[in-house]
């Protein structure tokens, strides 16, 4: 289980002995036959956002020595700084707007290098890596094909000729299967087929005008696509200008054998390692379509454990969750939720069977792993904190209180997304979970469109059909997503349809405190309308829906009571059984010794 405060961890262990789903709970059973095998896939140019390294950089040593260095090189290349955007500084670009291609290349390049020392510093050293993209170099830097200084240099080079050389372009995510996605492209001069991701998830990119195009007929079509957050249209004709000079820079660049298999995302092959990169291949991964989905079948054959996404933000991870149900897609990032996805990530690891080293994820924290008797007879207390204070009965923590409205506001809008989803493609709600995929339920975008629409007047906001498929894809996670983009929400609100407000009626006014007075000359006194009916006593605040410090320390007591019980049966059931030997031994001298 995971929270960021007692209560929060508290909250997540009644989740996980009730049964109910909770995003705070991981649970799995490691195998017994070694380390899982576990794939890195690296994001690509989609997913940046300015601060998308701030907690990670002032958390972690490891992730600020790596920055620290990308920095100082993108300066010596005559670049500005990385870390102004990557932490979110002054001077970072608009959070609404594309960020510009010159810095978003070597600025992602330099924080999946940093996800990479911190994940290896770890403990977890991927079998197999793959890149979406941009998201190759990284790769590449990975699995040795690439160091640190020649990939910032190249993912430098590349962007600051996009930026100068290409004319600005645009690239739309569309559910519709390649042929679908091919015709739409044969209707708008301009347009081309630049990724495939999935079988129902492609990227149409070229010009504005063409893409603003293909946008407005899937709209009218019923089908609508969605817009990311990129100035060029990568992958497309509109690159084939920086061909020339960008094949200048990789000239110089001594490329060296890969150490980990690595698959490309340019043909979905599989390369051993030994295999070296050359100027001819990143050329044709420049300008050539991204099958990101051939690199996702790939990877499936090798049966991974674990997948885990090197990146800013969930947008590989939905893929391979829905190509590889087999395995457990991990994100190390999700946008607006802090470090949340790397302890889940951490969690997830570690339930698959990888044996993590925690001492790099603890540093600079003051917190430490504690070692716990592998067996029940030593009764000692392991409580690492400072001295706790029991809270007066009836007050609730701010904290808890917090946890558990965010809890019931998550379990209320999975309940709403299981009857849409139930009702919009055919299944019975009992047999529907949160953890249960849409793909599952065979659910594609043309059923889902009318669900989500429902979901967005219903709960006031916009959730996108590639967020549903490719970041989310089940009704715990959309929830999750739903109740975090409910804006406005006071502490006490919950996340079911907003209802009619009732004015509060304000506290009457306090009365001064009254003195005893000179008795005032008799005046005849005045009729006395009847007093109105007194108005009914507010009734008492229910009692907070966890439990309070005390009360734990109380439960603590008695499985501690309940354990001292077990031990004395148990050296009762020795004494017996030694009593027994010595009477079957009768002839022998010396009396048997209970152990203790």
């Amino acid at each position: 289980v995971r929270g960021t405060t007692p209560a929060a961890l508290a909250a997540a262990l009644d989740a996980r002995l009730s049964g109910t789903d909770s995003a705070a709970v991981t649970a799995g059973t490691a195998p017994r036959d070694g380390a899982p095998a576990v794939v890195f896939q690296f994001t690509g140019q989609a997913s940046p956002y300015p601060g998308m390294a701030g907690e990670l950089y002032e958390r972690f040593p490891a992730v600020r020595d790596v920055l620290d260095t990308c920095e100082g090189l993108h300066r010596d290349l005559g670049g500005g700084s990385l870390l102004d955007a990557l932490l979110g500084t002054a001077g970072a670009t608009g959070a609404d707007s594309p960020w510009a291609t010159d810095t978003a290349q070597p600025a992602l390049f330099a924080l999946q290098c940093a996800l990479t020392r911190l994940w290896r510093d770890a403990g977890v050293t991927p079998g197999l890596v793959t890149g979406h993209s941009v998201g190759e170099y990284a790769a590449l830097h990975a699995a040795g094909a690439l160091t640190l200084e020649d990939g910032l240099r190249l993912t430098a080079a590349r962007g600051r000729l996009m930026q100068k050389l290409c004319a600005p372009g645009a690239m739309a995510a569309v559910p519709l299967t390649r042929g679908e996605a091919v015709a739409l492209a044969a209707e708008v001069p301009g347009a081309e087929l630049s990724v495939a991701n999935g079988e129902r998830s492609h990227v149409l990119a070229g010009p504005v005008a063409a893409v603003d195009r293909a946008l407005a007929l899937l709209e009218e079509r019923g089908t609508p696509g969605e817009r990311l957050p990129v100035e060029r249209a990568f992958h497309t004709a509109l690159m084939e200008p920086v061909l020339d000079d960008f094949r200048a820079v990789l000239d110089e660049t001594a490329f060296r054998p890969t150490r980990t298999p690595f698959v490309s995302a340019l043909d979905g092959t599989l390369r051993e390692p030994g295999w070296t990169p050359d100027t001819t291949y990143f050329l044709r991964h420049t300008r050539e379509p991204v099958r990101f989905d051939e690199a996702l079948r790939t990877v499936g054959a090798q049966e991974p454990a674990a997948v885990v996404e090197i990146g800013p933000h969930t947008t590989l991870s939905g893929l391979a969750r829905r190509a590889l149900p087999q395995a457990r897609a991990l994100p190390s990032l999700r946008r607006g939720t802090g470090l949340g996805a790397l302890w889940a990530a951490a969690a997830g690891l570690h339930c698959a069977g990888a044996d993590l080293d925690w001492r790099p994820l603890l540093a600079g924290s003051g917190g430490r792993r504690i070692p716990l008797p592998g067996y029940r007879f030593q009764h000692k207390d392991y409580w690492t904190g400072p001295e706790l204070t029991a809270v007066r009965t009836g007050t609730p923590a701010t904290d808890g209180a917090t946890v558990v409205q965010h809890q019931a506001a998550v379990e209320r809008v999975v309940r709403s997304i299981v009857e849409s989803a139930a009702r919009h493609l055919g299944h019975d709600p009992d047999a529907i979970t949160g953890e249960t995929s849409f793909f599952d339920l065979g659910a594609d975008s043309l059923q889902m469109i009318s669900a989500l629409r429902e979901l967005e007047q219903e709960y006031r906001v916009k959730v996108s059909m590639r967020e549903l498929f490719e970041e989310t894809g089940t009704p715990l996670l959309l929830a999750e997503l739903i109740v975090s983009r409910m804006a406005d929400e006071t502490s006490e609100a919950s996340a079911a349809p907003a209802a009619s407000p009732v004015a509060p009626v304000p506290p009457a006014p306090p009365v001064a405190e009254q003195w005893p007075a000179a008795p005032a000359p008799a005046v005849p006194a005045a009729p006395v309308a009847p007093a109105a009916p007194a108005a009914p006593a507010p009734e008492p605040a229910a009692a907070p829906a966890y439990a309070t410090r005390q009360e734990l320390e109380d439960l603590a007591h008695k499985l501690q009571q309940i354990s001292q019980i077990q031990l004395q049966m148990m050296t009762q059931l020795s004494q017996l059984l030694a009593l027994q030997t010595a009477a079957a031994t009768s002839g022998l001298n010396g009396t048997a010794a209970v152990a203790r």
